[in-house]
């Protein structure tokens, strides 16, 4: 149970073919936004959860928040590209926000996402990678002339890195505008990694619904289906 739970959250290589485009990286970047999660189990199954974010906790006030049961925590992770949350879903019954932290004034944590259903590609024993569609209503912009990672199916299907774990606001690794930064970063078996500089700012919308590849293990990441 505990290990599906895991495998659910989000809103969660024996033979990858590792490349990287030849060129000079970037400059880097200063990122500010990271995601902090309480993720709800509901109904009678396991795989749909609601997903609440505090955009105010800090990390140490996030790691202090005990768990009640049916909760879980995210890994607490890095937002590497502009994004924009255009919309929040409501539910009737469900509570549109909620307080986990006493010492932040008002509920601090607000529903942004609700996990529909997943689909497990690997276990291992330090994690795991899954295919998970999840409901919100955001955008991505990733600026010309910067970095983008992605991984692709067998099936020609690509998804680009969005969300990276990290253990506090003040990380300095990895450096994602490094063309090597994710080069020993394991993907599932069979995907393909490649690296590149894009031309063209690339926009990314989730208009309802969201097709992200979901590995956790450490660290962990997310990635969204072009």
């Amino acid at each position: 149970m505990r290990t599906l739970l895991s495998l659910i959250s989000l809103a969660l290589l024996s033979s990858i073919l590792w490349h990287c485009a030849e060129a000079e990286n970037p400059p880097a970047i200063e990122y500010t936004n990271f995601t902090l999660k309480m993720n709800q189990s509901i109904g009678e199954s396991d795989i749909t959860q609601l997903a609440y974010q505090c955009d105010e906790c800090s990390f140490a006030q996030f790691e202090a928040i005990p768990v009640p049961d049916g909760w879980q925590k995210s890994p607490t992770q890095v937002l590497i590209v502009p994004g924009e949350m255009r919309s929040v879903p409501s539910f009737e019954g469900v509570p549109d926000t909620l307080d986990f932290v006493p010492e932040i004034p008002g509920e601090e944590f607000r529903l942004i996402a609700k996990v529909l259903d997943v689909t497990v590609l690997e276990f291992a024993p330090n994690g795991f990678m899954a295919l998970a569609e999840v409901m919100r209503d955001t955008i991505f912009r990733y600026p010309a002339g910067s970095r983008i990672h992605e991984l692709t199916d067998p099936d020609g299907n690509s998804y680009v890195l969005f969300a990276y774990e990290v253990e506090s606001k003040d990380f300095t690794e990895p450096d994602f505008q490094d063309a090597n930064a994710l080069i020993d970063y394991p993907g599932p078996q069979g995907w393909v990694y490649t690296t590149e500089i894009i031309d063209e700012e690339l926009v990314m919308e989730a208009n309802g619904i969201a097709n992200v590849l979901t590995i956790r293990r450490t660290p962990s990441s997310v990635w969204q289906k072009r």
